[in-house]
């Protein structure tokens, strides 16, 4: 336990101490006020504060895909992968720990992100939300943001190399976003369970609903959230377990 939170310590200063967390923090902030002055200016009438508040959210499964590939490739590039090993050979403590800093970064992200679009959008849009109705869409990103960690913190274990996990993440986000899209258009033309099942899946399509703050079942999607982040940390210590580590 000593040496697990040792490992930690070292992987949050490390985070913590490097440019990519602000660069992400920054990134979403400018897509921020993007979202928000294109809702102030192009609309003729007076927009409620819950068409508003999520909408940058949009971007961050894209923004987390490129921290994440980063944090977890460096780590490869420079040894620091192989050092921990050495150190500690329980390859499922590190792979937890490793997953639980990457977490907490795009937690913070998550966090700066949407306070930032609360107090902007607060002075500017009509307030048509209680407390109740923001605190539990909050969480609901949040259970949101465990899927997207858990699969790109995997898919970049898996991958290793920094260009390639950031060309695989983005991408993969990307397809998410679009399958999403075109779900959505799906759905709002006829009501497929199936097509609302594979939307209630992807991580995307559950974002969607946060922009919007419109979602049915908010207890089955996060039951559908914690289901996804276990099955992708079940695989990726498999994983981890068995590959080779240079």
């Amino acid at each position: 336990m000593k040496m697990t939170n040792r490992i930690l310590k070292a992987e949050l200063y490390k985070i913590f101490h490097e440019k990519w967390l602000y660069l992400a923090c920054f990134f979403m902030i400018i897509f921020s006020i993007g979202f928000i002055l294109m809702q102030k200016t192009a609309m003729s009438y007076t927009v409620g504060i819950n068409r508003v508040v999520f909408l940058p959210m949009v971007m961050y499964g894209i923004v987390i895909s490129v921290l994440i590939s980063v944090f977890v490739s460096e780590e490869f590039d420079d040894g620091f992968i192989k050092n921990k090993i050495i150190a500690n050979n329980n390859r499922r403590e590190i792979y937890l720990t490793g997953l639980l800093s990457n977490l907490i970064a795009s937690l913070i992200v998550y966090i700066i992100t949407a306070l930032f679009t609360l107090i902007v959008s607060y002075f500017l849009f009509s307030i048509n939300i209680s407390i109740w109705d923001y605190v539990s869409y909050f969480l609901f990103g949040i259970f949101i943001m465990l899927v997207f960690v858990g699969l790109f913190y995997f898919v970049s274990i898996v991958v290793g190399k920094k260009s390639r996990a950031i060309i695989i993440n983005m991408g993969l986000a990307f397809i998410l976003l679009i399958a999403a899209l075109i779900m959505n258009g799906m759905l709002m033309a006829d009501n497929n369970f199936l097509v609302q099942i594979l939307f209630d899946l992807n991580p995307y399509g559950q974002t969607a609903q946060l922009t919007s703050m419109v979602n049915l079942d908010m207890r089955q999607s996060i039951k559908i959230d914690g289901f996804l982040f276990i099955i992708f940390a079940v695989l990726g210590i498999r994983y981890f377990n068995k590959k080779d580590i240079n």
